[in-house]
Formats: structure tokens, C-alpha cells, sequence
């Protein structure tokens, strides 16, 4: 693949990143705000695009799996996503 070929590729890909946006956003005021247990919401407090899991763990006392579940449960509510930034995996509020 040339270089053009792959910034064409990336920007295609950054225009379907914005239009996902788009529609995360508009679902947000259609739907109910999810209910949140006092764990979800001791982790969510720490998706703040600076923790990984292993860390969300250490500052909520939670096991690194318990945390994983967690994290799973507030993406599938649409409340965070997975970003990777220097070599790590963290989580962000969106």
C-alpha cells in the first residue's frame, strides 16, 4: 500500500469515527441514562482517559477481573469505550 493510498484509508476511517460519534451522541438524548450500581459507579469515576484496568483496580480495592467485568458492563451501556495511548489500554466517559 502506498503512503497515499493509507492516508486515504485513515481518513476514511476518521470520517466513520466522527459519524459514529455523531450517533453515540443522538442515542444518548433519545435513550433513559442507564441505572449504575455503587461499584459501576466507583470505576466510572476513574475513566478519565489516564487509568487501565489494572490501575482502576488498585484505586477501587476491586480485583483486575471484577474491574474487567465492570468495564465491560458500563461499554455495553455506552457510558465508556476502550483507548489505546502509548502502549496502554485506557477507558474514557463518552
Amino acid at each position: 500500500m502506498s503512503k497515499k493510498q493509507f492516508e486515504e484509508l485513515l481518513k476514511s476511517v476518521k470520517a466513520i469515527e466522527d459519524k459514529l460519534e455523531i450517533l453515540i451522541n443522538l442515542q444518548k438524548t433519545i435513550l433513559p441514562k442507564p441505572s449504575l450500581g455503587k461499584e459501576e459507579k466507583k470505576v466510572l469515576k476513574f475513566c478519565d482517559k489516564k487509568h487501565t484496568a489494572e490501575e482502576i483496580a488498585k484505586e477501587t480495592g476491586k480485583t483486575e477481573n471484577n474491574t474487567k467485568v465492570i468495564l465491560s458492563r458500563l461499554r455495553d451501556k455506552g457510558l465508556i469505550k476502550s483507548v489505546g495511548t502509548r502502549g496502554r489500554t485506557v477507558y474514557e466517559r463518552i
